[in-house]
């Protein structure tokens, strides 16, 4: 039953576009990927308006091989999901991600390696616990902030290939925020009081919008900019505040999740706080990626439940 439907939604977007003879964003390529492994070149490429936040040190923990990385940059000059430029994360390969027609339902990129210690602790906040995550893309920035800098910005477009077979199962790939600890009030990706999974409520296949993502988290429900603006207090003239994101499979390392990071900075991307004037990092450190297992479209073994 499941894949009955699953056909059938693919079915009528298809049909969508046909009508229309392009998608949304038309026919150009909108989302431009470029893979990135240093964790610096990431720092930079994320930072946005507001001249209240300097980056003094970064760390990349992700995956490679086989000419594939977990983490990267883009450009977005034709507006795909409505975000700015920025930094993307998977659990799978970031080039899949960009605009193009959606291939495949279970689109996967499986590097096999399971989450650290550490990384559970994030993760299983995420999911509810008692689940191993697999192939774990983690940036964290650590940053000083200026007297009169009190709140932090930045937007984030999530989705994922579990979606919607996967709901309420095992199998929820998950994203989180962490500012300033490890607990599960320090994760600020939370949007309408849950947070940011597959079995989040807002959920939702976007007709016309082409890329390899069979749904994102979109709070607007079908406008086509599935954008979620977070915020987060700091404590004005604070030094070696720390922001960690990560991305993760749960259950296993199959089908993909991505994320899209855009405009980290002291001002609203949306103009409602004062800041003003560009922002000019100073990385302190630069982590490569670790090489994970290789492997693409590993066959998977599931059990597949619905609610």
């Amino acid at each position: 039953m499941t894949k009955v439907i699953k056909n059938l939604r693919r079915l009528a977007a298809i049909a969508t576009i046909a009508g229309l003879g392009v998608g949304i964003n038309g026919g150009a390529q909108a989302i431009v990927v470029t893979e990135e492994g240093v964790a610096a070149t990431l720092a930079t490429a994320i930072l946005g308006i507001g001249a209240g936040v300097t980056v003094t040190g970064s760390s990349l923990s992700g995956h490679g091989g086989g000419g594939s990385l977990s983490s990267g940059t883009y450009s977005n000059a034709s507006g795909t999901y409505g975000i700015g430029d920025g930094v993307m994360l998977s659990s799978g390969a970031v080039v899949d991600y960009g605009d193009g027609p959606n291939t495949s339902p279970s689109f996967t990129t499986s590097y096999g390696v399971a989450a650290t210690a550490p990384q559970e602790v994030l993760l299983d906040n995420i999911t509810g616990g008692a689940l191993t995550h697999y192939d774990a893309t983690e940036l964290t920035l650590t940053f000083d902030v200026d007297a009169l800098t009190t709140e932090i910005f930045f937007n984030v477009v999530w989705g994922s290939d579990e979606y919607p077979e996967f709901v309420d199962t095992i199998f929820i790939d998950a994203f989180g925020i962490y500012l300033n600890g490890t607990g599960i009030g320090d994760n600020i990706a939370f949007f309408g009081g849950a947070p940011v999974n597959v079995d989040h409520p807002d959920m939702i296949a976007i007709p016309g919008v082409t890329t390899e993502l069979d749904g994102v988290l979109d709070p607007t429900g079908l406008s086509g900019d599935p954008i979620m603006l977070f915020t987060a207090s700091v404590t004005p003239g604070s030094i070696g505040n720390t922001l960690t994101f990560i991305i993760a499979d749960s259950g296993d390392s199959a089908y993909d999740s991505t994320v899209y990071i855009s405009g980290f900075g002291s001002e609203d991307p949306g103009g409602g706080t004062p800041g003003g004037g560009g922002v000019v990092p100073e990385p302190a450190s630069m982590t490569l990626f670790g090489l994970g297992l290789l492997g693409l479209g590993v066959a998977r073994r599931r059990s597949r439940r619905k609610a």
